[in-house]
């Protein structure tokens, strides 16, 4: 591909803001267990300034749940993940996905991470960290179709070639049926 013909940008940063609900459920001998949901995702629009931690505000309380703001998150796109999002954006549902962890302190589970990549998301999953999912929006939906056209190429599908696992003496193979003797 001729790299004249393709104007290649560095792709935007967007400050996403999360807000983050606690609902407690009551176990068996009246424990309370909580359990995170994501509750908006807001896009603030494109930054070039990053925050190292994120702030969060209480924003609703009741008997059984809690609604915190977190603000100061970030959504960046990087060239290698290319192919992550591309299948993000030809799957059935185009979503972004919010890592969080537990805090230290006693501020609950916290969003650490707002990435459109899946293969990162599943990483952190994996790592038994907290992932929720929000529907892309619109603009970081046009956003990242942009991005992922200028700089990711899938690779043509290969066929394997088959080896040919019995060759006529059978010696070579170590469990080649042999005649008795």
């Amino acid at each position: 591909m001729n790299e004249g013909l393709v104007e290649r940008r560095e792709a935007p940063t967007f400050r996403i803001d999360v807000v983050l609900e606690c609902h407690y459920r009551v176990l068996v001998g009246g424990f309370r267990t909580p359990v995170w949901s994501l509750a908006e995702l807001i896009v603030r629009g494109e930054t070039e300034t990053k925050v190292d931690r994120p702030e969060r505000t209480v924003i609703a309380t009741s008997d059984d749940s809690e609604r915190y703001l977190w603000t100061g998150l970030h959504l960046s796109f990087y060239r290698d993940g290319g192919q992550s999002y591309w299948h993000t954006m030809v799957g059935q549902q185009q979503e972004l996905f919010v890592v969080c962890q537990d805090s230290e302190d006693e501020r609950g589970t916290m969003p650490i991470l707002v990435t459109a990549d899946y293969d990162e998301a599943m990483a952190y999953h994996e790592a038994d960290d907290t992932v929720l999912t929000a529907p892309m929006p619109e603009l970081i939906y046009q956003t990242l179709e942009r991005f992922v056209l200028e700089n990711y190429t899938p690779e043509e599908k290969k066929r394997r070639k088959r080896k040919d696992w019995h060759n006529k003496e059978g010696a070579d193979e170590p469990f080649a049926k042999r005649p008795r003797q």
